[in-house]
């Protein structure tokens, strides 16, 4: 709402297929623009193999139970646990408990979401694990093998950052400070965490999800054993 009270024009359903340049290419048609923000997250695809080395997608899953009489965590506090894989949760204000674990890799969801994160679920709270879910639902975030966020300049006028490994809430809101800023002709804090080295997966574009899931399900035995 905002974006058009200022008089942004939107195109929505408009799927991006190639940039060049501050020019993005769509199934329907092209926009040129001063500036092209790249900030896709874990649907970067082909766009940029730059990004595309360094972020990975990955698709976590989130359950709400129906109302509980007595929510085993109090109201306003969020909790995880230390796990490689992690686990987080919170009571919403109707005395839900909102849970999310689980994850696959590429874009693919499970048939049953509720399933795949009730068994991590009742790992936590044996005695919920036959909770009433009300909701199930999930998305595709970006993990770096480092955990840090992909701060680029892709060519000039063109902004990327991604990669916030689960921690978007707080770290996409700062990159989109950060590149605001850089539109605006301030570009220093961008660059810094431009600055900051960063890996790319092990294997290419055609072993680094293999990899990736072969490295997470180790992790994953770990933290069961």
């Amino acid at each position: 709402r905002a974006a058009s009270a200022a008089g942004v024009r939107i195109f929505e359903q408009s799927r991006v297929v190639a940039i060049d340049g501050t020019t993005a290419r769509t199934d329907r048609g092209r926009v040129v623009a001063d500036h092209l923000v790249l900030a896709a997250n874990g649907y970067v695809g082909g766009l940029s193999r730059e990004v595309a080395s360094r972020v990975m997608p990955l698709n976590n899953f989130i359950i709400a139970t129906e109302p509980l009489a007595r929510p085993p965590i109090p109201s306003g506090i969020a909790a995880a646990d230390s796990r490689f894989v992690v686990n987080y949760w919170r009571q919403s204000p109707d005395n839900r408990l909102i849970f999310g674990g689980g994850e696959s890799y590429g874009h693919r969801f499970p048939r049953d979401i509720a399933a795949r994160v009730r068994r991590a679920l009742a790992r936590v709270y044996p005695d919920l694990a036959e909770a009433p879910v009300s909701h199930a639902w999930g998305g595709t975030l970006a993990i770096t093998v480092d955990r840090l966020p992909v701060f680029r300049r892709l060519g000039k006028g063109v902004w990327s950052a991604s990669g916030y490994s689960g921690h978007g809430v707080a770290m996409a809101t700062l990159a989109g400070k950060l590149i605001a800023e850089a539109v605006a002709g301030e570009a220093g804090r961008f660059d810094f965490m431009a600055s900051l080295p960063q890996p790319t997966f092990p294997g290419g574009s055609l072993l680094r999800a293999p990899l990736l899931v072969l490295a997470m399900s180790w992790y994953a035995l770990r933290d069961r054993l």
